[in-house]
């Protein structure tokens, strides 16, 4: 049987008030999909009633989480943001190793903290704050050899 048979027996069989939630059920009775399922349960010859309702169960209470739980939703990885708080991290690192590495991410760390904040990203600021973070061993370093 292809696809669309499988398909057609099925909703042929649901009753004709039957709902969206009845051919799910139905899709789920027949192993058509196993998302949320046990392998005891995909390995089952039959489900029962109480099987698909603890496996719809389990599908609902996993995707009713709160959406900052894993704030991975608006995260776009390339974004001024990242950019900026990569840069900054990059900036306090080398500023006590190498500062000419420092002297060229502190300013990318800021720049793109700043266009991050204008595009209005999330934790803009971050990146702003490493920049200043990595600005303090060189005004230290300077002032240092400067004798001030």
């Amino acid at each position: 049987m292809s696809i669309k048979e499988d398909a057609h027996a099925m909703v042929d069989q649901l009753p004709n008030d039957a709902h969206w939630d009845d051919l799910v059920r139905s899709l789920y009775q027949n192993k058509k999909i196993t998302l949320g399922m046990t392998d005891l349960e995909v390995a089952q010859p039959e489900l029962t009633d109480s099987d698909i309702n603890s496996i719809l169960g389990r599908i609902e209470s996993s995707s009713s989480e709160p959406i900052d739980m894993r704030n991975t939703r608006n995260y776009q990885p390339g974004n001024a943001s990242t950019l900026g708080m990569v840069a900054g991290v990059v900036a306090i690192l080398f500023s006590f190793v190498f500062l000419p590495v420092a002297w060229i991410a502190a300013p990318v760390a800021l720049v793109s903290g700043v266009i991050g904040l204008k595009n209005r990203e999330e934790k803009a600021w971050v990146p702003i704050l490493l920049s200043l973070v990595s600005v303090i061993p060189m005004v230290v370093l300077f002032i240092g050899d400067s004798g001030l």
